[in-house]
Parts: C-alpha cells; structure tokens; sequence
C-alpha cells in the first residue's frame, strides 16, 4: 500500500452522497466530481469550483438587485397608474 502512495499510482474516488450541515439538512450529490488521482490535483479542483461559487453568489446577488429594482419600478408604475385613473374617475 505504501509503495502505491509513493508512486502516485493510487486513484481515489468520491462517494455517492456527502453529509454537509448546511441548516438546511440535504446531501450533497458528489456523483459530478472529477476523479483526482493526488491531493494537489484535488486541492485544484476544490480551489476552482469555489471560484466558481463566488462566481455565481456574485450573479446571484446581481439579479437579487435587479429584482429589487424592478420590483421599486413596477410599484412605482402602479401607483401612477392608479393616480391617473383616479383622475380620470373625477
């Protein structure tokens, strides 16, 4: 066993489902990692796909905004809206 770790030739796979406390209480599906065959290519990995999740909190809070925005325009719009009919009603 020792001879396979020295020599690299040790290929690690992933498990089906990994346990994550994230307060909401749902496994996290692994069957889409990328088999790794040593620990720095792993560290690699792990290091791009939290880039990518900063990537997509970004985005994510990108759009929150948006919606918050056009959320404020709608309601604007309503109230203009119903102002003018008010007006006409008179």
């Amino acid at each position: 066993m020792l001879s396979l770790l020295i020599g690299g030739c040790l290929q690690i796979d992933t498990p089906d489902n990994i346990s994550v406390d994230t307060g909401r209480r749902q496994p996290v599906d692994a069957s889409q990692a990328p088999p790794t065959s040593s620990h720095e290519e792993a560290r690699q990995k792990l290091a791009e796909a939290y880039a990518e999740i900063r990537h997509l909190q970004n985005k994510v809070a990108d759009l929150e905004k948006d919606k918050r925005e056009l959320k404020a325009e709608r309601e604007d719009c309503e109230k203009k809206m119903k102002r003018m009919k008010d007006k006409r009603d008179d």
